[in-house]
């Protein structure tokens, strides 16, 4: 495009509010978390790698008859809002919170290694969600993550392991209480990032600052 040769009028929007078109054969309630599906419309939001997050809806958006975009929803993209946590705890606070279904919230890793002892586990900005393999041999004491590299772990400290997709994921490895044998976990991590825990009510309910995974 050219530039002006005239005024424009430039609309405004309020930055923390949304309307976004609903996708075919969906039901949004009021106060759910919201998310945009792959072909752009607004949906519940789901632990799913198709989904971006899109904010909390302020209305029930009833496109449970209607083909795609037939019904819109409104919405806040930003703000503070209290939500249900799955296995978070007051350690939680500042941390970020992952979508588990439209009105839950939990960790982005869903729970620690179990028979790999002696290693904590940490979300990068380049790990994916998913459910990937964590596997410690006890000869040569290697660490590998998700089929990728192994990693000597014997001196303890911090590593950051790379699978074979890419997806990184930063190791805490204590060498003491490393296994005396071969050892694996499953190691699954959630898939969308919606906010971080400003406030732990009770183990059932956090507060959740939305703007900084909706911008």
């Amino acid at each position: 495009m050219a530039n002006l040769t005239t005024d424009r009028k430039s609309i405004r929007k309020d930055g923390t509010l949304f309307t976004h078109p609903v996708g075919a054969s969906t039901v949004i309630y009021a106060g759910a978390l919201t998310s945009i599906n792959s072909s752009g419309y607004a949906v519940p939001s789901a632990d799913s790698s198709a989904q971006t997050f899109a904010g909390k809806a302020d209305t029930r958006a009833d496109n449970s008859a209607g083909s795609n975009g037939a019904a819109s929803v409104d919405g806040h993209r930003s703000g503070v809002f209290e939500f249900n946590s799955s296995g978070m705890t007051q350690a939680d606070l500042n941390q970020d919170a992952y979508v588990v279904d439209d009105n839950t919230v939990g960790r982005g890793i869903v729970a620690q290694p179990a028979n790999v002892t002696g290693v904590a586990l940490k979300r990068l900005p380049s790990s994916r969600g998913g459910t990937r393999s964590l596997a410690y041999t006890a000869t040569g004491t290697t660490l590998a993550y998700g089929g990728g590299s192994a990693v000597n772990v014997g001196a303890g400290g911090e590593f950051t392991l790379t699978g074979a997709d890419g997806s990184q994921m930063l190791a805490n490895v204590t060498a003491g209480s490393l296994p005396v044998g071969d050892q694996s976990d499953n190691i699954q991590l959630r898939h969308v990032r919606c906010g971080k825990i400003v406030e732990v009510v009770s183990s059932a309910s956090v507060f959740v600052d939305i703007l900084t995974a909706a911008r």
